[in-house]
């Protein structure tokens, strides 16, 4: 069976809303026992319940090192062995050109969108291998990380280095069983897009530059993560897979 994720275990940071929602709920659909983490308890609660089939929840701030660090393990123990992790935590707090770029906005979300990823990553691969136990990593990228964004110096930073990161992690882990990959969505209707589509000559013009004329939904982007996480995509690491309605097609 294709992206057969049944009877696996994913655990989804950022899986409150948006595209790590979407992929929570992807992979309890598929059979998958899911966790999922956001930064309010609350929040989690909520989200864990409406995935359903037994979701697990877990409040955590991405930028404390230990708290991932208990997450990870917790998780990994409570599944005796986890299959799947896939990094969704993204903040994009600041659009503006590159010269007005506040360095405190610059350093936060290169705290969220890469040194936590990196941390979750280095969390999860050391149970995996001290398990010997096969796994799969998804970050979760973008086109901003592939091609550059106008006035998101510093996202488009985070999501580049996000890249080379993956690809290092792939040369370090695929002989012991660990597959690395990173997924790079086009502009997709979330939260964190909100203000764009607010701004309708802005939303007009990235619909007319995408070959598909308009923004993707998140469930659009989720089954790309399931499928890289499944036994189907097994060669598979190392890779930067666009899903962006034709916007790098050239």
């Amino acid at each position: 069976m294709i992206a057969d994720v049944r009877g696996t275990s994913a655990l989804i940071i950022g899986g409150t809303r948006g595209i790590g929602n979407a992929i929570a709920r992807a992979f309890a659909a598929g059979g998958a026992v899911v966790g999922l983490t956001g930064r309010d308890d609350r929040a989690v609660r909520t989200a864990a319940e409406e995935v359903g089939s037994g979701a697990l929840g877990y409040a955590l701030d991405v930028e404390d090192r230990a708290a991932i660090e208990r997450v990870v393990a917790r998780f990994d123990a409570d599944r005796d062995g986890a299959d799947s992790l896939v990094y969704c935590a993204g903040i994009s707090p600041a659009y503006t050109s590159a010269e007005k770029l506040d360095p405190s906005a610059w350093d936060a979300i290169l705290r969220v969108n890469l040194t936590g990823a990196f941390l979750a990553a280095q969390a999860f691969a050391r149970c995996s291998l001290a398990r010997s136990h096969p796994a799969s990593i998804v970050f979760v990228g973008s086109i901003a990380g592939t091609a550059g964004a106008g006035r998101l110096a510093a996202y488009s930073a985070s999501k580049a280095a996000l890249v080379g990161m993956a690809k290092s992690m792939a040369w370090d882990w695929a002989r012991k069983g660990i597959r690395v990959n990173v997924i790079a969505p086009g502009w997709v209707r979330t939260e964190m897009t909100a203000g764009m589509r607010a701004n309708e000559s802005l939303s007009a013009w990235i619909e007319s530059r995408t070959p598909q004329g308009r923004m993707a939904d998140a469930e659009e982007i989720a089954g790309l993560a399931v499928f890289l996480s499944s036994g189907s995509a097994s060669f598979a690491t190392g890779g930067v897979f666009p899903i962006d309605g034709g916007w790098t097609a050239g």
